[in-house]
């Protein structure tokens, strides 16, 4: 082994090492999120009609899950350990990618940057899907741009044929990356031209893997039939853009969500770009317009477009979405910071006296300089406990819906605007996040425990956020429950006892309980004094941020939205 494929090798290493470190002792000790839950059951019992997981399906991240658990024999910890071995690949595949844009320097600034970018740090260590966007972008960025480095010489087969096979995989774990890759890929084909044959296989292999993992997908999801019904009633993607009907109020509210949590997915990366632009204006602008035409960069800047327009126009939900786009910005970014070391050592040498000052060594002492620089906004960034990352900002409903349906306008839960922004901005980027939520979780969990929450025949009606009550709890019978924020006097309702789930849609929904019903619903969700007028509620000793009530009525009626629930 030559010299510098040892080095390369170690660096490798020293960088999946570094990922472990920065991941392993920040990981989260309960289910994040209510998909969380999804995969979890999904992991033993895969029904889409129980939304264990939610459509469509994300087979690949069962798969991998359920692999885990094998290992782990714990649920949250199986898919924890997915995210962060998928974290070690992103990171690799980021800092190759790198260096078949620009070099090995760029390639080093490109790792580090990525590494401690806050978005991709949180979801390295919590049980979410997201960390798969990181994960398969900076695998076809990789791929892509290894094809298109040798620009006069004929594409490899196997670099080809791989790509195409990753491209299904992507799909496999998050179908919509079919979609999103679409360009970037008709964009390659177009500029390395493969053979007729080269391109044949190609669409054969991806062709091959994409009916495996399809055929899993239906197997699991009881039949093509079955598969194809629940496709049909999947509507959540059209509740925003205006293209489906919806008002210009809601598409405003998605294009701001997306403008407000793009830059802060970028970290500290985000303040490097400004300092740049402001030392050097002229410089920056000759670059990009030089850069614009490289055929690299333009596979990059597709890679990110796509997704970003279908976020921005159709569809967003969560800060993790912009997984996908976050890495060629961090290839950008870069790319930015080895050229401001350049025009630094250069204007450094301009005002030495020694004439003999080698540039290599300045440019390297930049580099280090401006690198560290971020990096170290980006651990502060994500490990500090910062102004508005207080608990009882995360703790509330709003926050977790992460201000959907033109919540961005309602700060209800924070005496200030800057603070609930400033919360909103940390959720998904401070280790506070995964915290509050661990001690939300945990400080529920205990309660509900000491109250008779797992008790055979134990009634519990919960805000949808609590809907871990079927998978901890699988005694008890839960309701949980959502305002539906398109019809705003409907009431989502799923039931679930024994593990198993289902969506309820009757009017009337009766029920017996041994044991004094639990209501998890805080004081300031806007239907709560609806129901505390019907029913005597005596709150459990708990924090002020979270609120569960003993229902004092051993039988009653109860009108909700559009429910009747009866209690006999």
């Amino acid at each position: 082994m030559t010299r510098e494929k040892k080095l390369l090798s170690l660096t490798g290493i020293a960088l999946a090492i570094a990922t472990l470190a920065t991941r392993l002792p920040f990981r989260a000790k309960t289910f994040f999120e209510f998909d969380s839950i999804n995969f979890a059951v999904a992991t033993f019992r895969f029904d889409l009609g129980q939304v264990t997981p939610q459509m469509p399906g994300y087979i690949l991240h069962v798969l991998f899950g359920r692999l885990l658990y094998l290992i782990t024999g714990d649920f949250n910890q199986a898919y924890l350990w997915v995210s962060v071995l998928l974290s070690i690949g992103a990171v690799l595949f980021l800092w190759r990618s790198a260096a078949a844009l620009r070099g090995e320097r760029v390639a080093i600034i490109a790792a580090l940057l990525w590494l401690t970018t806050p978005l991709f740090w949180f979801h390295g260590a919590v049980n979410a899907i997201y960390v798969e966007e990181a994960f398969f972008t900076g695998l076809l960025l990789f791929l892509g741009l290894a094809l298109i480095k040798n620009d006069n010489q004929k594409p490899k087969s196997s670099l080809f044929i791989f790509y195409f096979i990753s491209l299904s995989l992507a799909g496999a774990a998050r179908p919509t990356s079919l979609l999103f890759f679409l360009p970037a890929t008709f964009y390659l084909l177009w500029k390395r031209r493969p053979s007729r044959e080269l391109l044949l296989a190609s669409v054969f292999c991806f062709l091959i893997v994409t009916g495996i993992w399809v055929m899993e997908l239906l197997q699991e999801a009881g039949g093509l039939s079955a598969y194809w019904s629940y496709l049909l009633s999947e509507n959540n993607f059209k509740t925003q853009s205006i293209l489906f009907g919806n008002s210009w109020q809601s598409q405003i509210d998605t294009i701001e969500k997306v403008a407000f949590y793009l830059p802060l997915s970028l970290g500290a990366s985000c303040l490097a770009i400004v300092a740049i632009i402001l030392r050097f204006p002229r410089h920056i602008i000759s670059f990009i317009r030089s850069y614009v035409r490289n055929t690299k960069a333009q596979f990059v800047a597709l890679v990110a477009i796509a997704p970003l327009l279908f976020y921005a126009l159709i569809f967003f939900m969560k800060a993790g979405y912009l997984l996908n786009v976050v890495p060629s910005a961090i290839l950008v970014v870069a790319v930015l910071l080895d050229q401001s070391a350049i025009w630094m050592a250069e204007k450094q040498k301009g005002r030495s006296k020694n004439n003999n000052a080698l540039t290599r060594p300045l440019i390297t002492r930049n580099s280090i300089i401006l690198t560290s620089g971020v990096v170290l906004l980006n651990a502060f960034w994500f490990l500090l406990p910062l102004p508005g990352a207080e608990q009882k900002l995360y703790d509330n409903e709003d926050t977790r819906n992460s201000f959907i349906h033109g919540a961005m306008h309602r700060y209800e839960h924070s005496e200030s605007r800057m603070l609930t922004l400033a919360n909103r901005a940390l959720e998904y980027t401070n280790i506070s996040g995964i915290r509050a939520v661990d001690s939300l979780n945990s400080t529920t969990l205990d309660a509900l425990l000491a109250h008779g929450g797992n008790d055979s025949g134990q009634v519990i009606l919960a805000s949808w956020w609590y809907r871990w009550c079927y998978l901890l709890l699988p005694h008890s019978i839960t309701y949980d429950l959502e305002l539906n924020p398109i019809h705003p006097d409907s009431l989502w309702v799923g039931r679930a006892h024994e593990m198993n789930r289902v969506n309820v849609y009757d009017p009337i929904i009766r029920f017996h309980s041994r044991t004094p019903v639990l209501l998890l619903l805080r004081h300031d969700r806007p239907d709560f004094e609806i129901v505390s007028r019907q029913i005597r509620l005596e709150r459990l000793p708990m924090p002020e941020y979270l609120d569960i009530y003993k229902v004092l009525d051993s039988t009653f009626t109860l009108k909700w939205g559009n429910r009747t629930f009866i209690c006999q």
